[in-house]
């Protein structure tokens, strides 16, 4: 049964970031659609991150409540076919609209997914959240290099009926082989929403600020490409693959890695290797040796996420979804700080000197790597 709820969770992971991926040659298109710059297209950007912080504390609620594998069955449905909303907007006030409700079902998604795959990893007696991480991240990589590849000669529409098609399909198998509802509800009968408590406060802002860094990779490394080297939108998704398919890599091997060097010291190391590679990126004059550095901190990006999820969920043993959501929720913000604020810095001083704040975020979590210790309780 474990096992079988492990290559599910499994499955789950990789289409969340399959669909993700998918999104993301969508990113440089909408800008060209809607003829925005860097300022005001970074705070359209704002409603996306904004739709998932508002839904995360409701599912960490709903998780508690209700159990995980039926909250992450109906996220996953929700989240597959909401892709074609932002994609197909036209108008500014349709295309923030449409960002809003795709990043509710994103946010409501990975709070309940983690939850649950935090229940399988209680069940296991072994560490396993890397490697469900690390599907995720092989299913952003695929998700944005077919589509870079199917953009190239196909219309839109072809692609996004392909994607949702693919996503549905999965989930909607992966949900049977879930861990029943009772897995992982939470002890207390108490509704209440997963705000931070003095517990997960510290893991949520480093989560904050790794996610401000993975976001912003998300949101902004094809536009980067295209400005820098001219390449064209579907052809600069690429740059967004590689990185997933670096963090995939990493994260297959993250969970050995952190039972023989410990999770506080996974952090410190992964950050590090962040820090150079963001830097490597950023000040090459090639484009393909650019490509290959965002693939290289896909590498140091991967297990730092993954920990402190982890860390989140067994800070609160009592309700391991409520903990799980309070940190997903505060690393979340930092997508919603992270869009607008790049965007606007960008306008200022360009749009590479602005995507520094990535190195200075690796360099600030390489320094309280400590707190991440909580993930091995």
């Amino acid at each position: 049964m474990i096992a079988k709820a492990r290559l599910a969770i499994a499955l789950i992971f990789f289409i969340h970031g399959f669909v993700t991926g998918a999104w993301v040659p969508h990113i440089p298109l909408a800008q060209q659609r809607l003829d925005l710059d860097l300022a005001s297209f970074g705070l359209a950007l704002l409603s996306l991150a904004a739709g998932a912080v508002a839904a995360m504390p409701l599912t960490g609620m709903l998780v508690n409540r209700h159990g995980s594998a039926r909250i992450t069955m109906v996220t996953g449905l929700l989240f597959s076919l909401a892709l074609p909303l932002p994609a197909m907007a036209e108008g500014v006030t349709l295309f923030v609209l449409a960002l809003a409700a795709f990043g509710a079902t994103i946010g409501s998604m990975d709070v309940a997914m983690n939850a649950h795959g935090l229940a399988v990893e209680t069940h296991m007696r072994r560490p396993t959240m890397s490697l469900l991480h690390g599907m995720y991240s092989l299913g952003a990589m695929s998700g944005a290099g077919l589509s870079a590849l199917v953009l190239e000669t196909a219309p839109v529409g072809i692609h996004l009926a392909g994607a949702v098609l693919i996503a549905v399909t999965v989930v909607a198998a992966a949900g049977r082989g879930l861990l029943p509802g009772a897995a992982d509800q939470g002890s207390s009968s108490e509704a209440f929403f997963a705000l931070p408590s003095r517990a997960t406060v510290g893991l949520g802002v480093l989560c904050f600020v790794a996610l401000m860094a993975e976001g912003a990779v998300l949101d902004w490394s094809a536009i980067q490409l295209k400005q820098d080297f001219g390449m064209p939108a579907h052809r600069a998704g690429l740059g967004y693959a590689l990185f997933a398919l670096g963090m995939a890599g990493v994260r297959f091997a993250g969970d050995h890695l952190r039972s023989r060097i410990g999770s506080a010291n996974l952090v410190r190391i992964s950050a590090i290797v962040l820090c150079a590679a963001m830097t490597a990126a950023l000040l090459s004059p090639s484009e393909l040796v650019a490509i290959a550095a965002y693939g290289l901190a896909g590498l140091g990006m991967g297990n730092i996420v993954p920990v402190l999820f982890g860390g989140g969920g067994r800070l609160t043993p009592d309700a391991p979804g409520r903990g799980i959501a309070a940190v997903v929720t505060m690393g979340y913000a930092g997508f919603v700080a992270g869009p607008p604020f790049i965007g606007f810095l960008g306008q200022a001083i360009g749009l590479t000197a602005a995507l520094f704040v990535i190195v200075t975020g690796a360099v600030a979590i390489a320094a309280s790597a400590r707190l991440a210790g909580a993930a091995d309780r």
